[in-house]
């Protein structure tokens, strides 16, 4: 279904908050829950402050204290604001640990953070504030009040929805109150951006959205960072006598699926007693129901080529993905992943799960394989099939560095801006934009 974005206008955002409450976006992707959305709004905020847009990033850290009704003990004069380049600026509001680390309690805090937020603002800028994007459904619940203190239009982007992360995966832990809050946000907000057009189609079907109200704004990746090995490509040599290298990078936790990478592993190392492999994760144990891949790996017998690291910045990741001969996402969903496009711009092919943004940014049979379920044999027999064949590998690893050359953070504020553009129109003049894909 082809989806619709609003096509630039003389309607331009010269001030934009970028929202983002119950994770910052300057945290290491990896850590608590630091993943995908803070590398995006971090990326974008910086690419739009570059195009000449001012933007001010909202966010929060500890060390505050906060009453039971969510009001803080600290004076506002201990939220700070600090420039981190021209036209970019970060206000970061004050919370104790427990609203950092309970979702819950930070919804106490909603009203008073928006007041504080308000107050930050004006205080930095006499600017007028054109436009709040806000990301995940905590800060666009804030964004509905913000917005209106400001006289601002509100862009919300989901990255997650509620209600399709419950159908991918019914054991996830959700708040109750999430699906009724994201119902108010779709309701409230002039624009919804998507990554992906499965995304957009469903914002159509869970909140019966019009195509109009929704614009395509996808993730780019940092192309100078994230790129193939320079000079000779050590992979091209097959595996045996040197080692399969496989990568799992993301949150520790059973929705991103490390559990079924351990088990997958474990499962080719019986199909193919004589490979030597080695499974690297990189990441930290995150939520409540956070896995414990050591564990998992003693049970699963493959301690012995089981290397864990901290979740890394992008430049020492990229150094990881070059020296990867797949990496395996078997998330039960994503919204759009990546870092799967992070990897595939190092020339590392991908297996996923043939599941949301996974689906688009993997083209099966050319970058990588997608694989229908979840299930460890199956993954297992995909990086046998890869082993089997190395030119195919030598193609995948082409293609996929080739293809992400499309995505970049350049883009998507280009992308962003359009949306921005279609938000403060008093019209509702909507045109096609191309989508980037594979």
């Amino acid at each position: 279904m082809p989806i619709e974005s609003g096509a630039a206008s003389q309607t331009a955002a010269r001030r934009v908050v970028m929202l983002s409450l119950h994770t910052s976006p300057l945290a290491q992707a990896g850590t608590g829950d630091a993943g995908g959305l803070n590398v995006y709004v971090n990326e974008l905020a910086h690419a739009l402050a570059k195009r000449g847009t001012t933007v001010d990033i909202v966010t929060t850290d500890l060390d505050g204290g906060c009453r039971e009704d969510g009001s803080a003990f600290q004076d506002e004069a201990r939220d700070r604001v600090r420039t981190l380049q021209p036209g970019l600026r970060v206000h970061v509001l004050r919370v104790c640990k427990r609203c950092r680390e309970d979702k819950s309690r930070l919804l106490q805090c909603i009203e008073d953070l928006s007041a504080r937020a308000l107050a930050s603002l004006l205080e930095a800028d006499s600017q007028p504030v054109d436009l709040v994007h806000s990301h995940y459904w905590i800060s666009g619940l804030a964004g509905i009040s913000l917005a209106a203190s400001l006289d601002a239009k509100l862009v919300h982007t989901m990255h997650t929805i509620g209600a399709v992360k419950k159908e991918r995966d019914p054991t996830a832990a959700e708040d109750p109150r999430r699906h009724e809050a994201e119902q108010l946000i779709t309701a409230t907000a002039s624009t919804l951006t998507a990554n992906t057009r499965r995304e957009a189609e469903d914002l159509q079907r869970i909140f019966e959205l019009p195509v109009r109200r929704i614009a395509m704004v996808q993730p780019g990746t940092a192309l100078e960072t994230f790129h193939p090995p320079t000079g000779a490509d050590p992979r091209d040599e097959p595996p045996n006598p040197r080692p399969l290298r496989l990568t799992f990078a993301g949150r520790l936790q059973p929705h991103k699926g490390p559990q079924v990478a351990v088990a997958a592993v474990s499962r080719l190392r019986t199909l193919l007693p004589g490979l030597r492999v080695e499974l690297t994760v990189a990441g930290r144990q995150s939520g409540l129901d956070s896995v414990d891949i050591a564990e998992l790996a003693e049970k699963e017998g493959i301690s012995d080529i089981l290397a864990l690291r901290k979740p890394l910045p992008h430049p020492d990741l990229a150094e990881l993905f070059r020296a990867s001969d797949a990496l395996l996402v078997p998330s039960y969903s994503e919204s759009f992943g990546l870092v799967a496009l992070e990897a595939k711009a190092c020339g590392t092919p991908v297996l996923a799960h043939n599941v949301g943004g996974l689906a688009e940014l993997v083209d099966h049979g050319a970058t990588g394989m997608l694989i229908d379920s979840l299930d460890p044999d199956q993954w297992a027999a995909a990086i046998q099939r890869l082993v089997s064949d190395w030119t195919q590998w030598k193609a995948f690893s082409e293609a996929a560095a080739q293809l992400a050359q499309s995505y970049s953070w350049d883009s998507t504020a280009l992308q962003a801006l359009q949306a921005y553009a279609s938000a403060l129109s008093p019209y509702t003049s909507i045109a096609k934009q191309p989508c980037t894909s594979d």
